[in-house]
């Protein structure tokens, strides 16, 4: 019975460890367009104190002042390998699926406060066409390792003159891609057209 009872806790451990976040950041974002359409999400993500710590570290980062070139490239690996491998984090949805993200670009570690923050565009590609072409926008980890507190609501669109472009932040109920993504999280919804 004993053992039992072992078992039980620790697989009620095991199962709450994956239950919730190990991560914080706060997340911004904003839509960008060129003249040609729809180019990606710049991210602004900024880390909690502990993660930042650790992640440093690990990088071989002194602590102090900017980050060299093999330490950033260590962090972008680490940190958005996930984005170039799994199309994780950054989802966008075009008519009923996801688009694959193409890269990420402008990459940018620094501190500030004792936190890690970093700043990256991930790179789609929609074109602008005559007629409104709608996406959705969501930048999330829906597995909870990393609780992403994305602010949609403050979320803004970077576009020329010449592209028409009108967005709102809403809840995802009834969309069937987002079915699995937590009922707070928040999506920036897109219309766009020349």
């Amino acid at each position: 019975m004993g053992c039992l009872v072992v078992l039980i806790c620790l697989l009620s451990f095991a199962v709450s460890a994956y239950a919730h976040p190990h991560v914080f950041a706060d997340v911004g974002v904003v839509a960008e367009f060129d003249q040609g359409g729809f180019v990606g999400i710049r991210n602004h993500w900024v880390y909690d104190e502990m993660y930042s710590s650790a992640l440093v570290s690990s990088a071989g980062h002194s602590g102090g002042g900017s980050f060299s070139d093999r330490e950033s490239e260590w962090l972008k690996a680490a940190i958005l390998g996930p984005i170039a491998e799994k199309n994780y984090y950054n989802y966008v949805q075009a008519e009923a699926s996801f688009l694959k993200a193409e890269g990420i670009r402008n990459f940018k570690a620094s501190m500030k406060g004792g936190k890690l923050v970093l700043d990256f565009l991930v790179a789609f590609s929609v074109p602008v066409v005559s007629d409104y072409t709608m996406l959705v926008i969501v930048v999330s980890d829906p597995t909870n390792y990393i609780q992403m507190t994305t602010d949609m609501e403050n979320a803004d669109v970077s576009a020329p003159k010449g592209l028409e472009v009108e967005f709102f932040a809403d809840g995802l109920e009834g969309l069937t891609l987002f079915r699995g993504f937590r009922s707070e999280i928040q999506g920036l919804y897109l219309r766009f057209k020349r």
